[in-house]
């Protein structure tokens, strides 16, 4: 009894700091993610503040369609609306400003998020398995004697 006690005052405890993980990982405001993207290109292409404000509202447009329908997983419609996104951009940037360069940008961009969610999921298999040894010893199941 006092064993089984243990292991549920174990199991509450792990369950208690999982959830304190995934809750300090804090969702960032859209407007900061496209304030980020901007600055970004900012430092590729010289652009006026009326420039950033239209590239904002695109991307600002951009993310608000993919939540709206409802996009994430869906690889066609993340491309026509990317598409929809960069051919409004294309209309705000000059000639002379290079749309060659937003899109090495945005392609920086893109490896970097592939990057940092590729380091997650290891990070995430990782704690995983640290998990699963400190409950279970190392056996199939989750508990000692694999049961």
């Amino acid at each position: 009894m006092k064993k089984m006690f243990s292991l549920f005052l174990l199991m509450i405890t792990l369950c208690m700091s999982v959830n304190a993980q995934q809750s300090s990982k804090k969702e960032v405001p859209p407007e900061e993610r496209v304030k980020d993207i901007v600055d970004r290109i900012g430092k590729k292409i010289s652009m006026t503040k009326e420039q950033k404000d239209s590239v904002s509202m695109a991307f600002l447009q951009f993310i608000d369609d993919i939540q709206k329908y409802n996009a994430q997983g869906n690889e066609k419609l993340i491309d026509l609306l990317s598409k929809s996104r960069d051919d409004k951009v294309k209309k705000i940037l000059r000639e002379d400003q290079k749309f060659d360069n937003y899109l090495a940008v945005l392609a920086d961009i893109k490896k970097q998020i592939e990057e940092n969610q590729g380091q997650q999921y290891h990070q995430q298999r990782q704690q995983g398995g640290q998990q699963h040894n400190r409950m279970g010893g190392g056996m199939p199941g989750g508990m000692p004697g694999g049961g």
